[in-house]
């Protein structure tokens, strides 16, 4: 079956390995039932230099992985060090384990349902009213813990969109039609609201009607409102991570 992956390059090649081990250890192994992979990132991310004053801030606060290794491209030894002591909140799981991994220790809050709306509800119940916050993030970003923390924010990536997007969502419909004429239906898959805003406003009405026969499949809510906002049904996973999805694939792989 195939899947059709929107992230940047390299997490899309992170997510297409993620699908073919699933499909690796299925003892049941059909290989017309496959996950087959197509990867069409609907954006590119491009990290930025930026100057940063780290003697400022009481917290960092990392909305994204991409957040965490774009602050890193910035910081000389000694504010690597500085980092090491400040109090951190990240998203979600992934975040909090690229940040173990770049920085060598765990956060100190991360919510139990990963959306930027959990996140300020718990660093309101941890933050003093006087602490300085940096968020690394991307103009992109939802700016909910900006406007209701006491926040800097720092550009430290951008999410542009690839020159070939169109010629590629031209493929995807000669991919559907034939998939169609074996009476085979795709999934679609976003793990951000930019990824999917990017794909449907740069689709024309031909791909819009084949899509209503096929699946889609968002991360997360946030990231799904997109998804309704232009008229199609996702599914969400349980857990608003990569893994959630492939959870969901599978099973929409079986009702297939």
């Amino acid at each position: 079956m195939k899947v059709v992956i929107t992230r940047p390059p390299e997490q899309g090649i992170e997510f297409a390995n993620l699908l073919k081990e699933n499909t690796n250890n299925n003892s049941n192994r059909n290989s017309n039932n496959d996950f087959e992979p197509i990867l069409i990132p609907t954006l590119k991310l491009v990290f930025k230099d930026v100057s940063v004053d780290l003697d400022k801030y009481d917290w960092v606060v990392f909305t994204s992985p991409r957040g965490v290794l774009g602050l890193f491209n910035n910081l000389d030894k000694s504010d690597i060090n500085k980092i090491k002591n400040k109090k951190i909140g990240v998203i979600g799981i992934k975040t909090a384990k690229e940040f173990k991994r770049i920085f060598g220790r765990d956060v100190d809050v991360m919510p139990n349902e990963y959306t930027a709306d959990y996140l300020l509800k718990v660093l309101k119940e941890h933050i003093n009213k006087d602490e300085k916050i940096l968020i690394p993030t991307t103009p992109s970003a939802r700016d909910i813990l900006h406007k209701n923390l006491n926040a800097d924010i720092i550009y430290v990536y951008s999410s542009e969109e690839p020159n070939n997007l169109k010629d590629k969502l031209k493929e995807l419909k000669d991919i559907i039609i034939e998939e169609e004429k074996n009476n085979k239906k795709i999934i679609l898959t976003f793990t951000s609201g930019l990824t999917a805003k990017n794909f449907f406003k740069n689709s024309d009405d031909e791909l819009f009607n084949l899509l209503k026969n096929h699946y889609i499949v968002s991360i997360g809510p946030i990231t799904n409102r997109i998804v309704e906002h232009y008229g199609f049904k996702g599914y969400i996973p349980n857990e608003y991570t990569v893994e959630g999805m492939i959870e969901v694939i599978k099973s929409l792989k079986n009702r297939h």
